[in-house]
């Protein structure tokens, strides 16, 4: 058994404060890392190091993302499985 989950099918994302709105397949994950111009200056914890992030666009055009541990849970459609 697998708990695979497709990103294009992630409708929304509890964080810490609510459950957040993903605009149409517009979920990915990547390093975490702050930059300033084209140089990573953090990555995740603030150590220059690699630590899995996310990013998506909430209606509107908002763009959300942080370290992939600070999602609680997603939801996808009840069909996706």
């Amino acid at each position: 058994m697998s708990l695979g989950i497709q990103l294009t099918e992630i409708k929304h994302v509890l964080l810490g404060d609510r459950w957040h709105e993903v605009e149409h397949e517009s979920f990915v994950l990547d390093t975490y890392e702050f930059m300033d111009g084209n140089q990573a200056v953090a990555r995740g914890d603030g150590q220059l190091i690699t630590t899995v992030g996310f990013m998506f666009r909430e209606p509107g055009g908002q763009i959300v993302a942080g370290p992939l541990s600070s999602i609680l849970a997603v939801q996808v459609p009840r069909t996706s499985r």
